[in-house]
């Protein structure tokens, strides 16, 4: 070895430390974060809850796979989630040995009954990552041997060492001295369990245990420990995400502070950071996705040609391959595979809808975009957007005046504004309606007159509100003329 000394030389070491002034004001932004990401899903159901777990762990696991340029097959991943989580996927990938290991791995980090870390549980996760036949250098399932372990870029001759890890001779002794750090800090009240969790990211990756594998194993005990921070939030993010679009950053800051001393506030915030960015993520993620049911809700598929809800769900769905900056009648006719012109009557078609609006970026063609706002352009009048459940359509027959809305996001809705009415169950479009009057209602204080408003008992009232949006109190009832 040269001169150079890392971190684990030092005299002090482990003895990490950090700046709190700088450190504390990121933990309580990084809370906020988490609660909110919480918030969003809670009044979901458990189903779709599930769900939104599934595709977070999915992507940690290709994520923290590719960080090291490892591709598992996403389906067969996928699969094996699914099949541990209850929920059934169709159609289903092929389940493999490999992907049956990086599910195993996954739930068992997030086994709420299994809090401590041992030997031989690491040693099991390597099994996991690396299913037989391991490679012939690979010590499978055990410590590396003998020879020094570097981190190091470059071709052969000409190579830049990195990072160093302690030598074979010191490595068990620094592993049991990790360990009991881990299991001892998991209810130390004065450590945040936020800063365990990068405390154990930092420690683990400097050890370098293993001959393979280091950082994704490194990543699930970072998934364990913040699983510990919070059970509610960690099932719904994937922080691997962050790491892989930010891994030269990563690289930069591990070995920045494995060559210093024992100050960590520059991992630490770098940590925390990421840890933002992946909450902010998820959410956004989140928010997609319920824009994407709310739409559904709305603007019932039966409005549309297969073709028109091929387009629709791409643009809902966002992403690389979502048109993020709207579709043009090109693009429409290539994704659709329709004609120029029945590609330009479909455009057409979802505008007056109020589906789509145009953009108003410019170029040399128009762009269309998803209306945010789930407006209804009718007759040359901007309308609202309202659906209806059970007897609406004989009832407003028969003259009734009011309507109840279930979201609260439908507030909106002023005296004077005209709304296109469909029913909940298909779709279909059934009247245009004049708002005279908005008056709002908690649930719990629906009375009879309410639902003989809606023509309806007042337990059936309150079942339909309930079926529809469990868990929702705030309700708007609206008074109204047909137009």
């Amino acid at each position: 070895m040269d001169n150079q000394q890392w971190i684990w030389q030092k005299s002090d070491w482990p003895q990490l430390n950090w700046d709190d002034d700088v450190i504390q004001p990121m933990l309580r932004q990084t809370r906020l974060k988490m609660g909110k990401l919480v918030g969003k899903v809670e009044s979901r159901s458990g189903h779709e809850a599930t769900e939104y777990s599934l595709e977070a762990m999915l992507s940690n696991i290709l994520s923290s796979s590719e960080i090291e340029n490892e591709r598992p097959d996403a389906r067969s991943v996928r699969s094996s989630l699914a099949k541990r989580l209850g929920l059934a996927e169709h159609p289903a990938g092929t389940m493999t040995e490999r992907s049956e290991g990086l599910a195993k791995m996954m739930m068992d980090v997030f086994d709420p009954h299994n809090p401590l870390l041992s030997e031989t549980r690491l040693f099991q996760w390597h099994c996991w990552l690396f299913p037989e036949p391991a490679p012939l250098y690979l010590r499978r399932g055990q410590w590396r041997g003998e020879e020094t372990m570097r981190v190091v870029s470059g071709r052969i001759g000409h190579e830049k060492v990195h990072y160093q890890a302690p030598p074979r001779e010191q490595l068990t002794e620094e592993l049991q001295h990790f360990i009991g750090w881990y299991n001892q800090s998991f209810d130390r009240p004065a450590l945040d369990p936020l800063l365990r969790a990068a405390i154990a990211h930092f420690w683990f990756i400097t050890l370098h245990p293993f001959e393979d594998g280091n950082g994704r194993i490194t990543r699930a005990l970072t998934d364990m420990a913040l699983f510990q921070a919070d059970h509610d939030s960690v099932r719904l993010y994937a922080m691997s995400e962050a790491i892989l679009r930010y891994r030269s950053g990563y690289y930069d800051v591990l070995e920045a502070t494995q060559r210093g001393g024992m100050d960590l506030t520059r991992w630490l915030s770098w940590f925390l950071q990421m840890l933002e960015t992946t909450m902010d993520t998820a959410i956004q993620r989140i928010d997609q996705i319920l824009e994407k049911s709310r739409f559904w809700q709305i603007y019932h598929a039966s409005h549309f040609s297969d073709e028109q809800r091929k387009v629709l769900n791409r643009l809902l769905d966002g992403g690389e391959k979502g048109f993020s900056e709207g579709i043009n009648a090109s693009q429409y006719q290539k994704v659709a595979k329709v004609s120029k012109a029945t590609a330009t009557r479909h455009l057409a078609d979802l505008v007056s809808l109020g589906c789509l609006i145009k953009s108003t970026t410019g170029g040399r063609s128009t762009r269309y975009t998803i209306n945010r706002n789930f407006s209804c352009i009718n007759a040359g009048k901007l309308m609202k957007n309202i659906t209806f459940y059970g007897r609406f359509e004989t009832d407003i027959l028969a003259g009734r005046k009011t309507i109840t809305l279930r979201e609260a996001s439908d507030a909106d809705f002023n005296a004077g504004d005209q709304v296109r009415v469909s029913r909940y169950e298909d779709g279909v479009f059934f009247c245009n309606i004049e708002v005279i009057a908005v008056t709002p209602v908690h649930f719990d204080a629906l009375n009879e007159q309410h639902a003989a408003q809606e023509n309806m008992t007042l337990s059936e009232l309150k079942q339909v509100i309930s079926e529809i949006y469990p868990g929702l109190k705030e309700l708007f009832m609206i008074e109204f003329r047909l137009l």
